[in-house]
């Protein structure tokens, strides 16, 4: 909330005994100066209101009958006092409903009762027109941030269509020329890879259909962590004999690099290794063929645990770096035609280790390729008796 702080100027103050000369002579010299502040041991004790003040000196005998008289004599003993902290609204509520007259004339801005300047209706004016324009920039970005997030959705439901037809499909298909093959009395033995292929579809399809549940129950809040105690290693290990099939299918190598002596891992150790299933799913889907993908293990200096997944793909953007960390988005829409993807991938990662407290990022840059890196905290890096490394 804007405070009153903003429309206060500082003008110099004039003393209680100082002659209304010498207020006369200021006012003279500097047209655009509406009001002077009379101040005694830093506080205000009144106000010289420009348009009072020379109407009265300008009178055929004002001027001889008060310039030599303290500016007591013609000040505003009442003036209006806002304190620092009051909010814009607030001021122009009060100037509106009860003070009238400080819109003319100017009101003293103070701090606990400490002289900090004088506020006139020019002041105040330009302040709403900031606050106006500051309301308007925060809609026009609110209204880009709605029409980008409904285009996140509308290709994220194009991408979703593709990636749940493309199984489903499968599945209908292959059924569908079995039971044609069953009824008419065909041999099926040497078509039963097709049960294998109704099978990985389906895993396929009930794959994508957790990740956009576990988005949802990370977006509302509602994901719980089942934490266990696990060598990080055997945690890697795992990952990567599940995704040898399909490095094989890519012509790629994936290897495990890295500190073999690290403490055991307390963490939901089902969603550690979805986070290291997706990296290295991403890493290897995007490496060309003959390529090496590396899952690098290793400690942090303040005891934590990390791992880093690191492929020569054809990297990103520091544009697109922003983007796929967003759900639904990818890279380009071509990009993600040419590699399938519902766009959670990245933004899971990302969720599953801010619920660990932890943290992920990515490294990328065009034609080099893209390192990503998880990092668990201390306070989830256990010795191998049960003990945390650091009090929790």
């Amino acid at each position: 909330m804007t405070k009153v702080d903003i429309v206060a100027t500082l003008v110099p103050p004039v003393l209680p005994q100082d002659l209304c000369a010498k207020v006369y002579d200021r006012f003279t010299d500097d047209a655009g100066l509406v009001a002077i502040p009379v101040v005694e041991n830093g506080r205000p004790v009144g106000l010289m209101r420009r348009a009072d003040f020379l109407v009265k000196l300008a009178d055929r005998y004002g001027r001889p009958l008060f310039e030599r008289r303290p500016v007591t004599t013609l000040m505003d003993a009442a003036p209006l006092l806002v304190e620092t902290q009051t909010s814009i609204e607030d001021l122009n509520t009060l100037l509106v409903t009860e003070q009238q007259a400080a819109i003319q004339h100017g009101f003293i801005v103070v701090d606990n009762g400490i002289y900090k300047g004088i506020g006139t209706a020019y002041t105040l004016l330009q302040a709403n027109m900031e606050k106006a324009q500051e309301r308007m920039q925060a809609l026009e970005r609110a209204q880009l941030e709605a029409e980008a997030a409904n285009r996140a959705k509308s290709n994220f439901l194009a991408n979703m269509s593709h990636e749940l037809r493309t199984p489903l499909n499968a599945i209908i298909g292959f059924s569908e020329f079995i039971i044609e093959g069953m009824k008419k009395g065909t041999d099926m033995t040497e078509h039963m890879g097709y049960v294998g292929d109704i099978r990985d579809s389906g895993q396929h399809l009930l794959n994508v259909i957790n990740s956009i549940l576990d988005m949802s129950k990370l977006e509302a809040n509602a994901f719980e962590l089942r934490e266990d105690y696990e060598d990080p290693v055997i945690i890697a290990e795992q990952a990567v004999r599940i995704i040898a099939g399909q490095a094989k299918t890519h012509d790629v190598t994936v290897v495990l690099e890295g500190d073999e002596t690290l403490c055991d891992l307390f963490a939901d150790l089902q969603v550690v290794r979805q986070i290291l299933l997706n990296l290295l799913s991403n890493a290897v889907k995007f490496s060309p063929a003959g390529g090496k993908v590396r899952l690098v293990l290793g400690g942090t200096e303040d005891g934590g645990i990390q791992f880093r997944v690191i492929d020569k793909g054809p990297g990103m953007s520091e544009t697109d770096l922003a983007r796929v960390m967003q759900p639904f988005v990818q890279a380009d829409g071509a990009f993600a035609r040419r590699h399938e993807g519902t766009g959670l991938g990245l933004p899971l990662v990302n969720a599953f280790a801010e619920a660990h407290g932890g943290s992920f990022r990515l490294e990328s840059a065009l034609g080099v390729g893209t390192t990503a890196i998880v990092t668990f905290p201390p306070s989830r890096s256990f010795s191998r008796k049960g003990a945390p490394l650091v009090a929790l």
